[in-house]
């Protein structure tokens, strides 16, 4: 059975599977920058770190209590500031094998955000483009990531 819970960022492999599995599935996607294939780990796993620092941003994940193994039992992750209004999504990633059984549909339900109306998000993917019928009033703004709460209205 798939539980969530807000992520254990102090807990190394669970730091490691969220910052990997972000950067891994963001590399190739037309959206991410002109980052050099050989800088691209180096450049964006501190940058997740710092996303995953900042105020009033959470990350859940979307997990299976049958798995002893807590560093390998991890499904899939939301990041978002849900204080945001509306709600900034930073990034959703759901294990490939497990895509067609409602684990993104439960991180957006466990973080507080109905995926039926309106939330920004900042990093597009293919997979985000092939599900936007599914989010039909989600918004693009990666500039709303890059920047402080305090100027955003500047960004």
């Amino acid at each position: 059975m798939i539980f969530h819970r807000p992520a254990d960022l102090g807990f190394e492999p669970e730091l490691r599977f969220i910052c990997d599995s972000w950067v891994a599935s963001y590399r190739d996607a037309d959206t991410s920058g002109i980052i050099q294939v050989g800088d691209w780990y180096p450049v964006m796993i501190p940058q997740v770190i710092k996303i995953l620092a900042k105020e009033d941003v959470r990350a859940t994940v979307a997990y299976e209590t049958s798995n002893p193994d807590r560093g390998s039992q991890a499904y899939g992750f939301i990041v978002a500031d849900t204080v945001a209004a509306p709600a900034l999504v930073y990034y959703v990633f759901v294990k490939s094998a497990c895509r067609r059984g409602g684990v993104a549909r439960g991180l957006f339900a466990a973080i507080g955000i109905d995926p039926t109306q309106r939330f920004n998000y900042v990093c597009s993917t293919p997979m985000a483009g092939l599900l936007r019928r599914k989010v039909p009033m989600a918004k693009w703004t990666p500039k709303l990531g890059r920047y402080p709460k305090h100027e955003r209205r500047n960004a």
